[in-house]
């Protein structure tokens, strides 16, 4: 008995607007889904504040985007977001250097990686805030105490994903190098990193994540200016409504740079090493 299949060019296009259509329904229902939890999230957040905790205690979520419309609009918020934006920049920059050469000195030395995961050990389990008032004790009130405290915490964090991105560099290209003569800065600067590329970028992306939220929480103890100063000082004043509406900006602040800066970074790191792929000649 014979099975006869048959391919005919209406069939491929079947299966074609098929596949078209399930991937359109696909994106549709992810951004319904999106929708559908932001609305679902508002809608706790005001029955919370309506029968649980009050107006006062929560303000609904239409309050607080008023009030950060005016502070958006007011004087001030400008130097005060940029200050926050510079120290969680900073630090971020720091973990991820930091992360690139402990990641390179554990990956290629048995040695330096017990030594450096000890370590790594010690500093994760130290609490943030220890950390924040620390900073508050030693650097006083200034730039450098956010800036380094993000970099402290995110560096163990993302030295781990750095790590494992440079352990899955080809060998065989690291061997060709050699027997050409190259150098161990020209390996690293011309092998070691660029094949890494996706590993340090989500590693930055990592860093940036981790940066935000204890530069913000080290700004509230050891600042005085910033996002976080600011939600202190709304504290200090029992202003609930004021502390949410800063803490919304920053966190819209954020995920601008998250969405628009390392995301595309991501895409195009990925269709660059898709292209490098395609382009590869077979062997």
């Amino acid at each position: 008995m014979s099975l006869d299949v048959s391919v005919t060019p209406d069939a491929v296009a079947e299966l074609g607007a098929r596949e078209v259509r399930r991937s359109v329904m696909g994106r549709w229902g992810f951004r319904l889904g999106v929708v559908f939890g932001w609305v679902a999230f508002l809608g706790v957040w005001y029955a919370v504040s309506q029968f649980a905790l009050g107006t006062q205690q929560l303000p609904p979520p239409h309050v607080v985007a008023s009030e950060a419309w005016q502070i958006a609009t007011g004087e001030g918020f400008g130097s005060t977001l940029w200050a926050s934006v510079v120290r969680v920049v900073g630090g971020c920059l720091l973990a991820l250097l930091a992360s690139i050469v402990f990641g390179m000195v554990i990956a290629y030395s048995n040695w330096w990686r017990a030594l450096i995961r000890s370590l790594t050990r010690f500093f994760v389990s130290i609490p943030t805030v220890a950390l924040a008032i620390l900073a508050l004790i030693i650097f006083g009130v200034s730039d450098i105490g956010p800036m380094l405290t993000a970099t402290l915490v995110a560096t163990p964090h993302v030295m781990s994903s750095v790590a494992h991105g440079l352990t899955g560099v080809d060998r065989r290209l690291i061997v060709m190098s050699e027997s050409f003569a190259r150098t161990r800065a020209q390996i690293i600067t011309g092998v070691l990193l660029p094949s890494s590329v996706l590993a340090v970028i989500g590693g930055a992306r990592q860093a940036f994540a981790l940066a935000w939220r204890i530069s913000l929480l080290t700004e509230v103890f050891a600042a005085s200016d910033g996002v976080g100063f600011q939600i202190r000082r709304s504290f200090e004043s029992y202003d609930v409504r004021g502390m949410l509406a800063w803490t919304a900006l920053f966190i819209g602040v954020m995920f601008f740079f998250e969405n628009f800066v390392f995301r595309q970074l991501e895409r195009r790191a990925f269709g660059g090493a898709h292209a490098a792929a395609r382009t590869e000649p077979q062997r």
